[in-house]
């Protein structure tokens, strides 16, 4: 079996915009902070988001464990969650479509041929 190692250049630019989504997503938390028991929900939503913004840089990462479907679906449910917080009026707008379109971004990074190949073979 031939071995993959080089990632391609469009799988190291999904994890930069992985990587930029979740360091927009804490810059959010500390930037919307007050200290009111109220705000727990929104802190949590935030956080929530930046797991997910993070996880996703890390399996487009070259030692990622996801397979290139696993990999579209957390996608696919981080474009979802941000759109449930726009919904519940937790995340603020303007916030919500810079991360959405982050995420149409690392979707477009994903369907590529060359990524797929990569995400398949480097994974097996």
């Amino acid at each position: 079996m031939k071995t993959f190692n080089a990632t391609p250049r469009i799988i190291k630019i999904g994890s930069a915009l992985g990587f930029i989504g979740g360091l927009l997503c804490i810059f959010c938390l500390a930037f919307f902070f007050e200290a009111d028991e109220s705000m727990l929900s929104r802190m949590g939503v935030y956080m929530l988001l930046a797991v997910m913004f993070f996880a996703l840089a890390g399996g487009l990462s070259k030692g990622g464990q996801w397979t290139w479907n696993v990999l579209l679906l957390m996608t696919f449910l981080t474009i979802s969650a941000v759109g449930c917080s726009v919904v519940f009026g937790i995340v603020d707008l303007y916030v919500a479509i810079i991360l959405v379109v982050l995420g149409a971004l690392i979707i477009i990074s994903l369907v590529m041929p060359s990524s797929k190949i990569w995400a398949n073979l480097a994974k097996a």
